[in-house]
């Protein structure tokens, strides 16, 4: 007999449709409701384009409580979803449904740091904070707090940031020896860190990032174009189905850019500069994007 357990979403966890797509869960039941005693903040997480996550901190219960959704899934899919969830501990709570039910024992991702103060500037993204959103009129939420959800701020690139960006950019094709050099595919895949004389590389759009060795990123970054995944990701679609990799049937044609909203396009460049901006630097272009961007449709 599969064993069930009860986990609480609050943050990118809240919508079903989530749940189901991006983090391929199977909840058996899914209600909404609330938790007493918690009250909603964001986490500093990934600087220039993630830079805050949804987090709890505890609070007086009378003073407020915290809504979102309960849903009862597999233990084995709440293992993996509670791996994902790295940096929350799993407290179980009494969740209250908005139907009077109660249920004991619902985990709760509470932040290992304790003590969490609002920062400033651990804002979400325009993408994460529209899955809280959506996410929260998916599961017909409280008006009020979906009133409080959509009057929170998202973060904007600041106009410095892209200029440094842009200004990189000029540089590497202003510069005769390196702006002519380009990568395949093929080449960019060996540069994934597992050996000394391929050290880690990443690649957003037709740029090849060569990575500093302090800087962290996501394994699947390395030796990869990611931007078919940061558009994924934008649009709430599984990774583990969706990112291709070199090798693999469907990899071309890479993304054509230009088929995008300025909305996604905003996120890849934002993406772009999550590691411009962390010590990365440009050191060839992608022959495979280049020609893709050229192709018709």
């Amino acid at each position: 007999t599969t064993t069930h357990v009860w986990r609480f979403g609050y943050g990118s966890n809240i919508g079903l449709t989530t749940l189901k797509q991006k983090k391929n869960l199977h909840p058996l039941k899914y209600v909404a409701g609330t938790i007493s005693g918690w009250e909603l903040c964001f986490t500093k997480a990934m600087a220039y384009v993630e830079p805050g996550f949804a987090a709890v901190r505890a609070s007086p219960p009378d003073d407020s409580v915290l809504h979102g959704t309960a849903f009862l899934i597999p233990q084995e899919e709440a293992d993996g979803l509670d791996r994902q969830e790295g940096g929350y501990n799993v407290l179980p709570c009494e969740f209250t449904s908005y139907d009077g039910e109660t249920i004991q024992g619902v985990g709760l991702y509470v932040p290992k740091k304790p003590n969490i103060i609002q920062d400033p500037t651990a804002l979400p993204s325009l993408r994460y904070l529209r899955l809280l959103q959506n996410g929260a009129r998916e599961a017909c939420l409280d008006k009020e707090w979906i009133k409080k959800l959509d009057c929170y701020e998202y973060y904007v690139t600041p106009p410095e940031i892209r200029a440094q960006t842009k200004q990189w950019i000029a540089e590497f094709l202003a510069d005769s020896e390196h702006n002519q050099v380009s990568w395949t595919s093929e080449q960019l895949t060996k540069y994934n860190g597992r050996n000394d004389d391929f050290p880690s590389h990443s690649s957003v759009m037709e740029y090849i990032i060569q990575l500093p060795s302090d800087i962290w990123v996501f394994p699947s970054w390395k030796g990869h174009n990611v931007t078919r995944r940061n558009l994924l990701q934008f649009n709430g679609k599984s990774l583990d189905t969706g990112d291709i990799r070199f090798g693999q049937e469907g990899y071309r044609p890479l993304p054509k850019i230009a088929d995008y909203s300025e909305e996604e396009q905003e996120f890849v460049w934002q993406n772009l500069e999550s590691l411009l901006h962390r010590g990365g630097r440009i050191v060839a272009r992608l022959k495979d994007f280049m020609d893709d961007q050229e192709e018709e449709n």
